[in-house]
Parts: structure tokens; sequence; C-alpha cells
């Protein structure tokens, strides 16, 4: 083992120990924060989530990992303890107030941990952006990461944005990577759902290859037609590892989680 990686073993020893010795209690946002990337329980949402990370998605603890719409923190907390030495956690958002306590309360503390801003323009989180989401280049070298993930992320976005998002993904994940995505999909079972009326979301407005429930704000709730996104991830060869998990958001008495799981490896 060389130098750097032992130096950075023992990196990850001292991190992990100071995350359990009290360091986890000091890992919560202000309320205003967590209300605004998604609200709901902090602790327990990340922690569900990185339940499937490892169980259904296969992260290992020196996987290179990037969390695409971070927000403040909520998938990278239950990471700390579980990535290695050489692991290394890459997370960025468009809310600049969720990249600065993310920077300053975990990165501070936790090097291997890095956030970074991305001044996109969106309507409903970000509408002083600069930049189109349709022509936003990650920040990151081509075949950088093992897995990557996004969490209510899509479900924000228009087609063409999460088209594009899709070909990044693609371009940054190593050959063989996985990537785990959330969406609220179309299909007939949850069309039928939805007019006997038993789904949370009424999606009624339609865009092009996407439906929103809100047409003032589309970015509110994005869904797609399950045939368009497959379409979309045959593109950018990221192969589907079925089953989809289809969620609960529809009205369906048996899911995983709320929104619909899609879990890919690059071909």
């Amino acid at each position: 083992m060389s130098a750097r990686r032992i130096a950075r073993f023992w990196t990850s020893l001292r991190e992990s120990a100071a995350y359990w010795l009290g360091g986890k209690d000091n890992l919560v946002p202000p309320r205003r924060l967590i209300d605004g990337v998604g609200g709901g329980d902090f602790t327990a949402v990340g922690r569900e989530f990185f339940r499937y990370f490892t169980d259904i998605g296969g992260m290992k603890p020196d996987h290179r990992v990037l969390d695409v719409g971070c927000g403040c923190g909520r998938m990278a907390v239950p990471l700390i303890p579980f990535l290695s030495g050489v692991g290394e956690y890459h997370g960025f958002d468009i809310v600049p107030d969720a990249i600065k306590w993310s920077q300053r309360h975990i990165a501070r503390k936790y090097p291997r941990f890095r956030f970074e801003l991305a001044d996109i323009y969106n309507k409903l989180y970000n509408n002083e952006g600069k930049i189109k989401s349709s022509e936003y280049r990650f920040a990151y070298a081509d075949n950088f990461f093992d897995f990557t993930f996004l969490t209510s992320v899509f479900t924000h976005m228009l087609a063409g944005d999460m088209e594009h998002y899709l070909s990044e993904i693609a371009r940054t994940l190593k050959p063989g990577g996985k990537c785990m995505i959330n969406y609220f999909l179309l299909n007939p079972e949850s069309k039928a759902l939805m007019e006997q009326g038993a789904s949370s979301i009424q999606f009624k407005h339609a865009l092009p290859d996407c439906v929103t429930s809100d047409k003032k704000t589309p970015e509110a709730a994005v869904a797609f037609e399950e045939s368009f996104v497959r379409q979309c991830f045959a593109k950018y060869r990221l192969n589907l590892i079925e089953p989809i998990h289809f969620g609960g958001w529809p009205g369906r008495k048996q899911q995983l989680s709320y929104q619909d799981i899609i879990l890919a490896v690059k071909g």
C-alpha cells in the first residue's frame, strides 16, 4: 500500500471516530434549509437512501461517488463513516445556501467530502442562475465515478434538461459504474391510479416529452413516460438493472419508496 493510501486510510479512521463520538449530532442543518430542498426527517431519509445505495445499488466503501443535487448534505452524512480512506464523495447543487452550509459544516471536518455550487437557472430553486441546465457540463473528468445518485432531482427537471444530465452522468461514470435515480414514471398502472383519484400528485399539464402538476411552475413536479425514460437510458448506454422499483406516489399499496427508483450500469 502506498504512503498516500495509508495516509488516507488513517484519515478516514479519524473522521469515522469523530463522527461516532458526537460529530453526527452536529450535522443536521437548520429547518429552513431542509425544507428548501425537500423537507422531511433529514436523518431518517438519509439513512433510508443509504440502504438503497448499498443493498440495492452495490455501493462500496472504496467508491468515488457523485451526488447530483446534493442539497445540504442529507445523503452525504450517512456516508461519512461508510466511505473508506480511498473512497470519495463529490456533490453539487444549485442552491447557494445549501452548498455554503455543507462546505462549512461537513467538508471542513471531513475533507474527503466536497461540495460545489452550480449556478444553474431553475424557476423553483435558483431563479437567478446564469447557466441553463441543458448546457451545464459536470465539473468532473470522463470515467471518474464508480457510483452516481440523484434523489428528487429529475422530478423537478424538464425533459431536455433531464436528458442532458443523463448524458453527463454517462460521461463521468466509469465503465461498469452504476447510477441510481428517482423519477415519477407514467405507465398504465400509475395512470390508472391517477384516474381513480388514488395518486398524491396529479400530472395533467403536458409539455414536450413530460407532464407537470403545475402549469405556472412546471419544475414543481415533473413526470415522464416510462418508455421515454428507457429510451434515454439506452441512448447513453446506461443499461437498466431490472426491475424498476416503482414507488407509492400514485397510490400503490406495495412500494420500496415514495418515488420510482431506477438502477442502471454503464455499458
